[in-house]
């Protein structure tokens, strides 16, 4: 490596660091894919020393690996998940004030960070380094796979550092960044062996990685195929030209070397790996745990279709360029994804042109085998994927993370003439890092800022303004009609998360309806309101839409968090606020 690539991968590391810590602190905790689910795993590892037994933390189907590790992290706060607060007004579809977060953030969660939220944070912070290692794995494999390409590498490993997706779920508590590591590092360490003629020696690491992989996730286990073939696959490229009589000859020949290579990385990454399934067997009855994977999982109840096959190819796409949120629901503006199209066609043409050029002859074989991977993982997706919903997230492809970006580069590169491809690597990471930033500051702050303030003063009401007193928590106004709306303040700072009863009662006292929230969907929890902003709370979203027409007696109540109704001055728990008319 030159000086100027050696500083060029050094800086790519440093900043995909910098910038998974800035997303890690960015993102509120809990509002990524199955996180708080992993938390839990952690949590249980840490404070109960063993491993949870049955359905009820539901991501103790995995293997312990990566939450192990993470658990040890935890210890660095107070491990506990207390201030993670459900929000009863999440919404799954962007709109005009819509509440993304499926958590009401309150300054339990602010800096400086604290007991739960410090464990939560140094776990994230393990994922980051999780990440940034599989970046440098990343390049490790390009030099391996395609040794006279380094500009392939450094795009590559800038590529992956700086996709927003990559970012975000390398913030987050997820077993899928010790996957991306493990994965990665296995090509790495089998195009290592390949490289050596298929000997032992030089990838002796490889049996480590594949069984680590495993111990994270057992999706890696696609991965076994294509590490044995990248073995063979050296041996006959070493042999090709000594060997004319074929391929054939050429294993038979050097078997003594090639099937110890296979047998000892084989045997060392089950052995690592047999606890877990041999624990399986004897827990569930199958070595895969099946019976506890589908107690745990949404289970797809109909028949494949090709709609189907559309909306997992969709959905993949889509969040492997980056779809945030716990569910991934929001999304990145659409001349994103149209750009991330773009050059997935041009890279994907590049890998057709470089299979043509004489130039990339030593290319073909390496390329060959990291579509292979890539397939092998895909299809294994698929297959989970007539079990389970909820399977269209390029997440779940992330053991061949590396491998894919290596081959988006190689395709992009193929374009370009020699002695312009370490520019082209180079723009790319620039272009890759801009998206970086623009995803953070762009999409996911804002989809999670709070809502803007109402002018100063109280609004225009269509009923009388009384101020009624909740304690710190103040109602200064409603209106009733079209849609029951109220108008919120704090006169004092409050410490407290304060929640709120709406009711809807028929003439004769029965209760038709209650919503408990936090004020305005749970955007802004009350314990973060400046003194004196009004903040607004409809209803009008959230009415049954089998409302009986008639009139309905409108109150309100409000309680702390995990606490009892406010009483006020008159003894009553409920403020009256009027009468809400459904007509016909």
């Amino acid at each position: 490596m030159t000086p100027t690539l050696r500083r060029v991968v050094l800086a790519v590391l440093l900043g995909h660091f910098i910038l998974g810590v800035a997303y890690s602190a960015a993102n509120p905790l809990g509002e990524a894919p199955d996180e708080a689910d992993h938390f839990a795993y952690v949590l249980y590892l840490a404070n109960k020393g063993t491993l949870p037994v049955g359905p009820k933390v539901t991501q103790s189907k995995h293997p312990p690996l990566y939450h192990a590790t993470a658990a040890i992290w935890s210890l660095l706060g107070a491990p506990n998940n207390l201030f993670l607060r459900s929000n009863p007004d999440v919404q799954l579809s962007p709109s005009p004030g819509w509440s993304p977060n499926f958590f009401i953030h309150t300054t339990l969660e602010a800096w400086p960070w604290r007991d739960g939220a410090l464990a939560m944070h140094m776990v994230r912070l393990w994922s980051v380094i999780l990440s940034t290692a599989t970046v440098a794995a990343t390049y490790l494999l390009a030099r391996r796979a395609l040794p006279g390409q380094p500009a392939v590498a450094v795009a590559a490993a800038g590529l992956l550092a700086f996709m927003p997706e990559f970012l975000f779920i390398g913030s987050s508590v997820n077993n899928d960044n010790a996957a991306a590591l493990f994965g990665t590092l296995s090509l790495a360490a089998a195009f290592t062996m390949a490289r050596a003629g298929g000997r032992y020696r030089p990838g002796w690491w490889g049996g480590l990685v594949l069984g680590a992989g495993l111990l994270s996730k057992v999706s890696t286990v696609a991965l076994w195929p294509a590490v044995g073939l990248a073995v063979l696959a050296g041996v006959l490229v070493e042999a090709r030209g000594s060997t004319p009589s074929g391929w054939w000859p050429a294993l038979l020949g050097t078997w003594r070397r090639w099937l110890p290579t296979l047998v000892w990385t084989g045997a060392l990454a089950a052995v690592i790996a047999l606890p877990w399934f041999v624990r399986n067997w004897l827990l569930y009855g199958d070595p895969s745990g099946m019976a506890l994977v589908m107690a745990t999982i949404d289970q797809r109840t109909a028949a494949w279709g090709w709609n189907d096959t559309w909306w997992l190819l969709r959905g993949w796409f889509l969040s492997f360029w980056g779809k945030f949120g716990g569910a991934g629901h929001v999304p990145m503006p659409a001349w994103v994804y149209a750009l991330a199209a773009l050059f997935t066609a041009v890279c994907a043409a590049g890998l057709i042109r470089l299979f043509l050029r004489p130039a990339w002859r030593a290319a073909r074989w390496p390329v060959t085998l990291l579509l292979l991977a890539t397939a092998s993982v895909a299809i294994g997706v698929w297959r989970y994927s007539l079990l389970a919903l909820g399977t269209d997230q390029g997440r779940l492809l992330y053991p061949v993370a590396g491998a894919l970006v290596v081959l988006l580069a190689a395709g992009l590169l193929a374009w370009l003439p020699e002695g312009q491809q370490r520019r082209g690597a180079y723009a790319l990471i620039a272009a890759s890092f801009l998206l970086g930033i623009y995803a953070l500051g762009g999409v996911i702050r804002p989809a999670y800022a709070p809502p803007a303030p109402l002018p100063a003063g109280e609004p225009a009401l269509a009923a009388p303004s009384e101020v009624i007193d909740f304690g710190d928590l103040s109602l200064v106004g409603w209106v009733l009609a079209p849609a029951p709306t109220l108008y919120w303040r704090v006169d004092e700072p409050t410490a407290i998360d304060w929640r709120l009863d709406f009711r809807l009662l028929a003439d004769d006292g029965t209760l038709v309806w209650e919503r408990r929230r936090s004020p305005g969907a749970g955007r802004w929890s009350t314990d973060h309101w400046p003194v004196g902003v009004l903040v607004e709370d409809s209803y009008g979203a959230y009415l049954p839409s089998d409302l009986a027409p008639g009139k309905y007696l409108v109150e309100v109540g409000v309680r702390p968090f995990g606490g009892e109704l406010e009483t006020l001055p008159d003894g009553r728990a409920y403020a009256v606020l009027g009468w809400f008319e459904v007509s016909d």
